[in-house]
């Protein structure tokens, strides 16, 4: 296949292994909470998610138990 030929939809091309992924950013905002924010697609908005750091252990391992499922 010639490189002008390449076309990066997903059903045409099965070589595809990581899909696009929108930007992730984790900080400590001004009130101490942790914040997972993902940069907005085409413009969007971005999706924030903000938590108070006492329930970061919580999320860590629910994150874990998710990506271990089959």
């Amino acid at each position: 296949m010639m490189a002008n030929d390449w076309d990066w939809n997903p059903e045409k091309q099965k070589s595809i292994v990581v899909q696009q992924v929108d930007a992730i950013a984790i900080y400590t905002n001004v009130r101490g909470e942790i914040v997972i924010r993902q940069q907005g697609f085409g413009g969007e908005e971005d999706a924030i998610v903000a938590f108070p750091k006492t329930y970061a252990e919580t999320i860590i391992a629910a994150l874990q138990a998710e990506s271990n499922k089959s």
